[in-house]
């Protein structure tokens, strides 16, 4: 009778500390997928741009990955971490997000110089015809 007591009092053991052991391996790996997508928004999508970045969770998902949530400059960040590659990824629709909103920005700067452009023109063509008058007068 003792012996099995025993026995169970090891098992429990065991139990206890393989649940232990295997929650800690998940928080390693979430706050690898939280390194990795900080480190990710700094130097890589947005080098020299991203002054606030804050990681807000990482959760498990489907195949292994793991979701992770951020903000970057205010705006509101996911991708996917893969522990067993190492990788983290936000996917196509981010760059197509952040590909588009440089578009707007470069048409919005065309645009600005454009119009600066016809402005520096019609003074041209003023200070042309004030010169022509000029010497047609002497």
């Amino acid at each position: 009778m003792k012996m099995i007591m025993k026995m169970a009092g090891i098992l429990v053991s065991l139990t206890l500390i393989a649940a232990f052991a295997t929650g800690c391996a998940g928080e390693k790996v979430k706050n690898q997928a939280k390194e990795s997508a900080a480190r990710y928004w700094q130097e890589k999508a947005y080098p020299g741009k991203s002054f606030d970045v804050q990681v807000i969770e990482a959760e498990k998902a489907d195949g292994g990955m793991y979701r992770v949530k951020g903000i970057v400059d205010g705006e509101t960040r996911t991708g996917t971490f893969n522990p067993e590659t190492e990788n983290f990824s936000e996917g196509y629709y981010s760059l197509a997000h952040e590909r588009s909103k440089k578009i707007a920005e470069l048409e919005q700067e065309v645009k600005y110089l454009k119009e600066k452009l016809d402005g520096l023109e019609k003074e041209n063509y003023k200070m042309k015809v004030q010169l022509e008058n000029k010497g047609k007068k002497e």
